[in-house]
């Protein structure tokens, strides 16, 4: 678990450093800003775009993860992954982030895990499942989690839990979760197995056959 926001990149940077890898695969929930992306549907990170400009962009990884993604009967989509500061907890902070990007979705660390990657010259593949739809309003208590430095989710989740309302949140955003989690998981050991094997496309990322995948999951919500 690499963590929230810009201290994923930092971690991130460390793992590399101590051992390096082939390729890195990173894991991430992330918010829908496509009105057409579902919950549960999987991003495959093609650049990664930030408001004031700032891309890191390697289709090649991408492109490559996909086509052994779809080969293995994988729905999956490829395009740009938006990283703000703060969570979009409205369809309003959505469409207006959407408007002023070409991002498919929204998280808030894989533009410093995929620029970690890019400085130590390790190829990079980011796989985001969506937990909440562009039409999704998150519980208020999603930003006071990404408020809190210790990112002390379970405790905001508990004091959720206190009110009628924020239980049903709770229970709502944990099921979404588990199979977002689920999906990361399988996709994750589809690309990371092709890697390791020198086998098909994937391993065309810059990776020398029988190289070792890292995984990474970034202790995300959604952005």
């Amino acid at each position: 678990m690499l963590g929230v926001g810009r201290v994923a990149g930092q971690r991130a940077a460390t793992l590399l450093d101590a051992e390096p890898a082939g390729v890195l695969v990173s894991l991430g929930f992330a918010g829908g800003l496509d009105p057409s992306l579902r919950p549960g549907d999987l991003v495959v990170a093609s650049a990664y775009h930030r408001h004031d400009g700032e891309t890191v962009d390697d289709p090649g990884p991408a492109a490559h993860a996909s086509a052994v993604l779809a080969g293995c009967g994988v729905a999956v989509s490829a395009g740009v992954v938006l990283t703000v500061d703060e969570p979009l907890l409205t369809p309003g902070s959505k469409r207006r982030a959407r408007a002023g990007s070409d991002g498919l979705v929204v998280d808030m660390e894989g533009f410093w895990v995929a620029a970690a990657a890019e400085a130590r010259g390790v190829p990079h593949v980011g796989l985001h499942c969506v937990l909440d739809e562009a039409g999704f309003t998150l519980p208020a208590f999603v930003a006071a989690i990404a408020a809190d430095p210790p990112r002390r989710q379970w405790a905001h989740a508990l004091r959720a839990l206190k009110s009628l309302g924020g239980a049903r949140d709770v229970a709502v955003l944990a099921l979404r979760a588990r199979t977002a989690a689920r999906i990361l998981r399988e996709s994750a050991g589809v690309v990371a197995g092709a890697v390791d094997a020198g086998a098909g496309d994937i391993s065309a990322v810059d990776a020398e056959p029988g190289s070792r995948a890292a995984l990474t999951a970034p202790a995300s919500g959604a952005g």
